[in-house]
């Protein structure tokens, strides 16, 4: 299209860029959208004011007048467009959608508890809105089609009777094409780049400490978890700041004895020095604490001149010490935007000279360029600049503020600092699955919520807990910190608190290998009921109950005193989780839902890995799999498990493993059988061997049979030897014991 301030393009067949020319935008990239976008076509000019363009999946018609924009999608077979663009410019436009449809994305907010964005304004400016509440320029419509608006000025979105984007310096709006949500949403995730695979031990549990008093506790602490066998990957380290403390609502968690400060990581006003009271060696305290299985993750809030590439560097180079030193994780706290830099309360306790020059934060420009992408900056700072000088080290970077395009740095977010409380959790719930629908890949929510009221009890603590156990990153983080141990609240909390971290554990094989579908396609691994099921539409409202990647549903209960919850399963076969009891959607069920076992459940057609619950999670492969396979009379089911050597970047040039497991249809005698294939590829600590428990729910299948490679084993009796291989009989399940395989293998089971 050739008008003088806007061209249309497609970038491929489902997204067509119309991009807004002015002095801004003709002289600085994008800060959101990976590099590579060349286009595929350009509009062309077909008569008078008229320009179209058309993709294998797309059709584009723009007029000069009336200034508009029509793109259709060939597969829905609609004669209106699927998004009308009016007036499109720097400044904004008027969109034109059918607003039948739920929208979602935005970002997230610790205000509501919904995921539909109908009937709402918003405003895309971190400065405004604070922590935990980071607004950001996409939506997704249910019809399986987005818009993305790339600009780092602060936007207004108003979603209420109309649909109009206000602001300044708008450089592309983006129209993407799923056909689902689930592939629009994807296609985003590519545009601004696709997520690295964070270091293993991130998907294990991450406690977070606040205030030590000394080496001594935290001695105590690791030597807890580790006699008592808990498993524990992730050690946050808080930097020494402030002075406020005391008990009560708005307490630090101090005790009698403390000085005037945090004991934290560092001496006081300077992070180039270790505090002497908790790292009196320094380095060699850090390894003492890699040595027993702990992964360090250092705290601080890291303020530097992020739009000056020399300032960077130099802040860098001042600070690498600490990947050299073992710390293996950045929590990047604070940084809702470039103010933060200028706060006299913010800086007071982090390290001086550094910070942007006073002219520099005065300037009415310069904030509004850099606010929204002032922590994204910062985290794309520390992760190119690690890889580059500790290249065989993933890189873990934790925010507390999320921007498009983030997930390209390794970088989670955490929800902010907000008051503990049973409504708190609800909206976490729903905040946890907003980052997802916005491209966020590992968003996080401290298990309790950060500031301790009365209503943090171990009930709410170990629900809470259940929902962290089915998320992205597990971790327990808050005031008040010691409450936030696994034993914090006492025996009884402990042994409902350690089998969910057990499960976590459990469940490594399948989560390791949702981090590798997100970084091979951008799909979240917590997913709003409505990605896996769009066109149900039961499935596009619900927002207190999610899909842990494909295969399982997950209920977190989030109100006081219930021992039951509603659960809505969609048109296909579940089995309970704990019970391994079968039930058949669509349905709405009322599940028991006794503190520390929230409903989930696993969707049959399906295979799910299981490991072993270790300590912490290694280096090395599987030497045995746990699999749960979920036969279904309508359709089979197909796994590949992803792994490598969990540390390196070695995967990005082909050093990993893929196994393939199909589970067959459940034919009309109740028969089906079960693929095991060879492990493929090749990394540090693979074997080509492993051990099987492979488990079949009672509830499922009637197994009279079982045959290994076309040879029937035993059934072995309750007294008789345990001889491998064999299979047995237990209350809910059935298990068939296979030692040392080498696939492909093939298992079948018999009814009759």
């Amino acid at each position: 299209m050739s008008q003088p301030n806007v061209v249309i393009r497609a970038i491929d067949d489902h997204i067509v860029a119309i991009e807004c020319l002015n002095e801004y935008t003709g002289s600085k990239g994008s800060f959101l959208v990976s590099e590579g976008t060349e286009a595929l076509a350009v509009a062309e000019s077909t008569g008078p004011g008229r320009w179209t363009l058309r993709t294998k999946a797309l059709a584009v018609e723009a007029l000069e007048s009336p200034n508009r924009i029509r793109i259709w999608r060939l597969n829905d077979g609609n004669e209106d467009p699927d998004i009308e663009v009016r007036a499109p410019s720097s400044d904004g436009a008027t969109l034109v959608i059918d607003r039948g449809f739920a929208l979602y994305g935005m970002g997230a907010s610790n205000e509501d508890q919904t995921l539909d964005r109908r009937g709402r304004g918003y405003r895309v400016h971190h400065r405004e809105t604070g922590q935990g509440n980071n607004f950001m320029p996409w939506i997704l419509s249910a019809q399986g089609f987005g818009l993305f608006v790339d600009s780092s000025f602060p936007m207004s979105v108003d979603l209420q009777d109309k649909f109009v984007v206000n602001g300044q310096n708008i450089r592309t709006y983006y129209f993407i094409n799923g056909p689902t949500p689930a592939l629009a949403l994807e296609r985003l995730v590519r545009l601004t780049g696709l997520p690295p695979i964070h270091p293993a031990w991130a998907l294990g549990y991450e406690q977070s400490s606040r205030t030590w008093m000394g080496h001594s506790e935290l001695d105590f602490v690791t030597t807890y978890f580790r006699e008592k066998h808990i498993p524990c990957d992730g050690l946050d380290f808080l930097s020494t700041y402030g002075g406020e403390g005391g008990v009560g609502r708005n307490g630090r968690g101090f005790h009698a004895g403390y000085p005037d400060f945090y004991q934290g990581w560092n001496v006081k006003g300077t992070y180039r020095e270790y505090n002497p009271l908790l790292f009196s060696d320094g380095a060699e305290d850090v390894q003492r604490l890699r040595d027993r299985g702990f992964h360090p993750i250092v705290h601080g809030y890291w303020l530097a001149d992020y739009s000056d590439a020399e300032a960077t560097e130099q802040y860098w180079q001042d600070h690498k010490y600490l990947i050299s030193d073992g710390w293996e994780g950045w929590w990047l706290d604070g940084m809702e935007s470039v103010r933060d830099a200028a706060d006299e309360r913010r800086v007071g306790h982090v390290p001086q000279g550094y910070l942007p020059a006073p002219e520099k934060l005065a300037a009415q420009e310069f904030r509004d360029e850099f606010d929204n992408v002032w922590a994204l900056l910062r985290a794309k700072a520390f992760y190119e600049k690690q890889r580059r000088d500790f290249p065989d080290r993933r890189v873990y970077i934790l925010n507390r503020t999320a921007f498009t395009g983030m997930q390209r740095y390794a970088a989670g977010v955490n929800q902010g600092d907000f008051w503990s409380s049973w409504e708190l959790m609800r909206i976490q719930r729903a905040w946890l699955l907003n980052m997802a629908l916005s491209g966020v890949i590992f968003p996080e929510s401290d298990i309790g919520g950060f500031y301790p009221t009365e209503e943090l009890t171990d009930e709410l603590f170990i629900r809470w807990a259940f929902m962290a156990t089915f998320a992205p990153l597990m971790r327990s983080h808050g005031c008040n910190w010691r409450c936030r141990l696994p034993w914090g609240f006492g025996p009884e909390n402990e042994a409902r608190f350690v089998p969910l971290i057990r499960l976590r554990y459990a469940m490594f094989p399948y989560n390791y290998t949702l981090a590798r579908q997100a970084n091979q396609t951008g799909m979240p691994m917590i997913r709003p009921m409505v990605l896996e099921f769009p066109k149900d539409v039961e499935s596009r409202a619900i927002s207190d109950q999610y899909m842990w990647g494909p295969n399982v549903l997950v209920a977190p209960v989030a109100e006081k005193g219930v021992a039951k919850r509603k659960v809505y399963l969609p048109d296909e076969t579940w089995v309970h989780g704990w019970t391994m009891r079968r039930y058949q959607g669509p349905a709405l069920v009322n599940i028991d839902a006794p503190l520390g076992q929230d409903p989930f459940f696993f969707r049959t057609g399906s295979l799910i890995p299981f490991g072993n619950a270790d300590t912490d999670i290694h280096g090395q492969s599987y030497d045995e799999l746990t699999l749960l396979i979920l036969p279904d009379a309508k359709k089979s089911g197909r796994f590949v498990l992803y792994d490598d050597d969990r540390r390196t970047y070695g995967y990005e040039s082909g050093e990993y493993s893929q196994q393939e497991f199909v589970v067959s249809i459940l034919d009309e005698s109740g028969s089906f059988s079960l693929r095991l294939g060879g492990i493929e590829g090749r990394h540090h600590g693979v074997k080509p061997e492993r051990s099987y428990r492979i488990e079949v729910p009672l509830s499922l299948a009637s197994i009279t049979t079982v045959l290994v490679g076309g040879r029937e084993i035993a059934l072995r009796s309750p007294e008789g030897p345990a001889e491998k291989p064999y299979w047995e009989v237990l209350s809910d399940r059935y298990v068939i014991w296979l030692a040392d395989v080498r696939g492909p293998l093939e298992v079948d089971f018999r009814q009759g």
